[in-house]
C-alpha cells in the first residue's frame, strides 16, 4: 500500500537519489519548488512487486511500515500482519469502487488525490439524492481507511 498510492501521494527524493536515472527506469519523477519527487502510484509496482528494487529511492529503502516493525519486535505475527494487510487492501478497494461510483474513473492518481477531487465537487442532495448517498458512503469509507492506515501502518511519530 506504500507504493500503490493508498498510503502516500508522493515520495520525496533524497540526497544521493538520481532523479534522471529513476526517470529512465520508468518512474514518474516530477519537480515542485526545485525539489524532485516520485509520484504515486509507483510505475515500478507490478503484481505487488517492485521492478526496480535494487535501485529504488532512498525513502523507499528506509521506509518500514508499522506492521513490519511490530513483526520484527515480536509484537505481532506474520499471519496477523498479513490478515490486517488483506483487510486494509479490501477497504482501499472499496474506496476505489466508491470513487468510481461517484463518477471518477481510474486515472493513475494517488487515492487521496482522487478522493479529494470527488469530494471537491458540490452535490445538491435535493437534486441528486443517490449521488449524495454515494458521496456520504465514500466519505465514511475513506475516513475508516485513513484511520486504519494511520494507526496500523504509518510509523509512530518520533518521540521528542
Amino acid at each position: 500500500m506504500c507504493c500503490d498510492g493508498t498510503m502516500f501521494q508522493i515520495v520525496k527524493m533524497q540526497p544521493g537519489d538520481c532523479a534522471a536515472e529513476l526517470g529512465r527506469l520508468g518512474l514518474k519523477i516530477r519537480s515542485r519548488g526545485g525539489e524532485f519527487h516520485l509520484e504515486q502510484p509507483c510505475a515500478a509496482l507490478k503484481e505487488l512487486k517492485c521492478t526496480v528494487y535494487e535501485k529504488r529511492p532512498a525513502r523507499c529503502r528506509l521506509f518500514h511500515c508499522q506492521q513490519l516493525r511490530l513483526m520484527e519486535t515480536g509484537e505481532t505475527t506474520e499471519t496477523a500482519a498479513l490478515n490486517l494487510i488483506l483487510e486494509t487492501r479490501e477497504q482501499a478497494a472499496q474506496v476505489r469502487d466508491l470513487i468510481e461510483q461517484n463518477g471518477l474513473r481510474e486515472d493513475g492518481q494517488a487515492l487521496l488525490d482522487r478522493f479529494e477531487r470527488v469530494m471537491s465537487t458540490p452535490v445538491d442532495a435535493a437534486l441528486e439524492p443517490e449521488l449524495a448517498v454515494a458521496r456520504e458512503a465514500l466519505d465514511k469509507a475513506m475516513r475508516k481507511l485513513r484511520l486504519v492506515i494511520n494507526r496500523e501502518f504509518r510509523p509512530p511519530p518520533l518521540s521528542k
